[in-house]
């Protein structure tokens, strides 16, 4: 009996630290990648952000919906917002050259 109590334990134990680990794969936590293709046909270019991160891929279809899978690393957008002058690339023209 005190065998059988001690398995019960520690199978109870193991199917609760296992079953924390399903959260990781709960879902998304913004609509974002849907809605970038939502005007897009399958596998056309599409990009969202998501809190400081821009995610760049192509529109897949799940679950017959399309949405924007990441096939690029996720670019940082705080990172070029506070690089310097000189290490961003201009595209505006001084206006004191002109």
């Amino acid at each position: 009996m005190k065998i059988f109590n001690v398995i019960k334990a520690l199978t109870t134990g193991f199917l609760f630290a296992t079953s924390c680990s399903a959260l990781s794969h709960a879902g998304h936590g913004s609509n974002a990648p849907w809605e970038a293709c939502e005007a897009k046909a399958i596998n056309e270019d599409c990009s969202y952000t998501s809190h400081d991160k821009k995610a760049t891929g192509t529109c897949q279809a799940m679950n017959k919906v399309l949405m924007c899978v990441r096939n690029k690393p996720l670019e940082t957008l705080i990172d070029k917002a506070t690089q310097p002058a000189s290490a961003q690339k201009q595209s505006v023209k001084s206006l004191a050259k002109l």
